[in-house]
């Protein structure tokens, strides 16, 4: 049984050879007497091999250019695929293929090829059609491997994993297919139809994806519509249309795309060439209320399996699931038992390929051992070159880097010295205006000379006493600042209630002119007791820096220290309505001795403070906003303060 298979599916290059050449006569007594012997491996050689011998004998054939002729040849070809004889066609399909060479028309002769394979296909002969393609891939590489008419392979092989029901084969086919032939010569007339292959793949599994790739045909006759082929693609994409709104039970628009695909085939050239145009007219048919006509129809269709997958459409339309489930269970039988003798013919050919792969691996296993070697003698080279290479970076690495740590000492001395000089000569100016004023008006008020009224020396009092407070409020944020980088503050912390703290900073801050600058405590903890553990003193330092700060740049307007809390943190936000801060001093304003206004008393340590401390507290100072409307700071410390050890 294995043997008459093998040697039915070698008729096509049986015929083939021997009409090809006298020569080669000798290949029909070859298969005759090859039915128990010949395996799976020899015949695909032979094929190959009698293939390309015949492209020799067919290529000494003298060049016709007669276009009659050829047209003759091809349309007696096309018109064999109607004939139950494979004899008669692979004769006419020979003949075409010998005239096309010989005019150096590979397409035409492809296409003789692909004749054979659809002639097998409509009868469901898919070994046959399968082996036909192989051959013609060989011939095709035999020709020219890079050539334009390379797409035809996976075109074809769509075709056989689509009628074998192998669906995501077909499909991947098909694009091979569409990748192939964009560019090409053929683009223009080829790519449509390609399409529409891939719609007819998915007529019976997504009718969607069907719809989506007729769209797609559509996009393609639009930018090609000069093609002799449009009419004939227009008039099949919409009969593939209608048949999937059949299926989708929506009638109406089945009659109004048979309308356009039969407007479409009055327009075209060669209607008896169209693929599913014949296959629509059934349903039609069957809308019209004729249902043992339409089975009539159907079962006059060439390809087979579309054959049944009608009559399964026509028996659900009427009803009768019976015969649907029968119908289909036999093309499912049909199309299991063919698939299951190309596995079975596979095997050998894999059985050879895996031979050959161990010879590969045992070869590469002996070339990996000297490779191993060589790789080894090498790497113990490279090691040695390496350490004497690495003892020297290393030493020069060292030298590098005590010379870059001399360079950071000496840059971390100078810029000390920078700071100490800046620093001294910022407290020499602030501490001198003060104690100038304190001097100027000590002795104004203890010279027996000046009698001065009661409220002037209210108002020297109040100027004595605001220098005595700048003075001692630089001293304060000076010792802060020594003992912040001398103490660990978080060893220092307690309970405490922060609103009691923010009113405590509320009273130490500059005076303020309730008539010009309203200073406003906004408690939104709603007295609820939640504690905060933190140091009190740095806490109520840096309100203190933050309120004096809103004094000194505020003119007119509010002061608002606002108080709340979530579930990790309280926020202390303090906002004013001065000037603002300028664009250019943002990014330097929590840095040591910045100051925003040079004019401005203070030496531009507040904000530095504030913020290192905070950090030091387990929170953070943010600028919220800015604006010449005013400025808003929020100091945020953790409820609970989690403590280095």
């Amino acid at each position: 049984m294995y043997g008459n298979n093998l040697t039915k599916k070698c008729v096509f290059s049986r015929n083939y050879l021997v009409i090809s050449g006298k020569k080669l006569i000798f290949a029909e007594n070859f298969l005759k007497t090859s039915d128990m012997t010949i395996n799976h491996r020899l015949r695909i050689l032979f094929l190959v091999m009698m293939s390309l011998a015949s492209l020799q004998v067919s290529a000494q054939t003298p060049l016709c250019k007669d276009t009659a002729e050829h047209h003759r040849l091809q349309e007696a070809m096309w018109n064999c695929c109607s004939q139950d004889s494979p004899d008669v066609l692979y004769q006419a399909c020979v003949a075409f293929q010998n005239h096309a060479r010989a005019d150096k028309d590979m397409f035409s002769a492809y296409t003789a090829w692909v004749c054979g394979v659809m002639y097998n296909l409509g009868r469901m002969n898919i070994q046959d059609a399968y082996h036909i393609t192989q051959v013609m891939k060989e011939d095709i590489k035999s020709t020219d491997e890079n050539s334009e008419e390379s797409y035809f392979v996976p075109n074809m092989m769509g075709h056989v994993y689509n009628t074998c029901g192998n669906i995501p084969g077909a499909l991947e086919e098909f694009q091979k297919s569409v990748e192939l032939i964009k560019g090409t010569k053929y683009e223009k007339d080829g790519l449509a139809f390609i399409y529409l292959a891939l719609a007819h793949v998915q007529l019976n599994n997504n009718l969607q994806e069907t719809l989506h790739w007729i769209d797609v045909v559509m996009q393609v006759l639009e930018q090609h519509h000069d093609s002799w082929n449009y009419y004939r693609a227009m008039a099949d994409a919409y009969a593939i249309k209608a048949i999937a709104e059949f299926k989708l039970h929506r009638y109406d628009a089945f009659h109004e795309c048979m309308l356009q695909a039969e407007e479409a085939n009055r327009k075209n050239e060669s209607p008896s060439s169209d693929l599913f145009v014949p296959y629509a007219n059934v349903y039609q048919t069957l809308l019209n209320g004729d249902t043992g006509k339409a089975l009539e129809e159907a079962e006059a269709l060439s390809n087979k399996k579309e054959r049944y997958l009608v009559k399964c459409d026509i028996y659900r339309y009427i009803g009768d699931n019976d015969k649907a489930f029968m119908t289909q269970r036999e093309l499912m039988q049909k199309c299991d038992s063919i698939t299951g003798v190309m596995i079975a013919e596979n095997i050998g050919q894999m059985e050879h390929d895996i031979q050959m792969i161990k010879k590969q691996q045992k070869m590469a296993r002996v070339m990996n051992v000297i490779l191993s070697v060589v790789v080894v003698l090498s790497l113990l080279f490279i090691l040695l070159l390496h350490r004497n290479i690495f003892l020297r970076r290393r030493y020069n690495k060292k030298l590098k880097a005590k010379n870059e740590e001399l360079r950071e000492a000496n840059r971390r001395v100078m810029a000390a010295d920078e700071m100490k000089t800046e620093f001294i000569r910022t407290m020499s100016h602030e501490i001198r205006t003060p104690l100038n004023i304190i001097n100027g008006f000590s002795q104004i008020l203890t010279g027996d000379e000046n009698e001065l009224e009661s409220e002037e020396r209210k108002n020297i009092a109040k100027t004595i006493s605001d220098s005595t407070h700048q003075i001692t409020s630089l001293v304060n944020k000076m010792q802060a600042l020594v003992n912040m980088n001398i103490d660990n503050l978080q060893t220092m912390v307690e309970e405490i209630n922060p609103s009691e703290v923010c009113q405590r900073a509320i009273l130490s801050m500059p005076d303020t002119d309730p008539e010009v600058i309203k200073v406003v405590f906004d408690d939104q903890t709603n007295q609820d007791g939640q504690k905060l553990t933190t140091n009190r003193d740095s806490l109520l330092q840096m309100l203190g820096n933050l309120l004096e700060n809103a004094v000194k740049f505020t003119e007119q307007g509010q002061i608002t220290l606002t108080l709340k809390h979530d579930k990790t943190h309280f926020h202390f936000t303090i906002e004013d309505t001065g000037c603002g801060i300028p664009a250019d001093k943002i990014d330097t304003i929590f840095k040591r001795f910045t100051k925003v206004d040079e004019f401005k008393e203070g030496l531009g340590l507040g904000l530095a403070y504030c913020s290192e401390t905070a950090e030091k507290l387990g929170g953070s100072l943010t600028l919220d906003k800015t604006s010449d409307e005013g400025t808003a700071f929020t100091l945020s410390l953790p409820i609970q303060i989690k403590v280095n050890k």
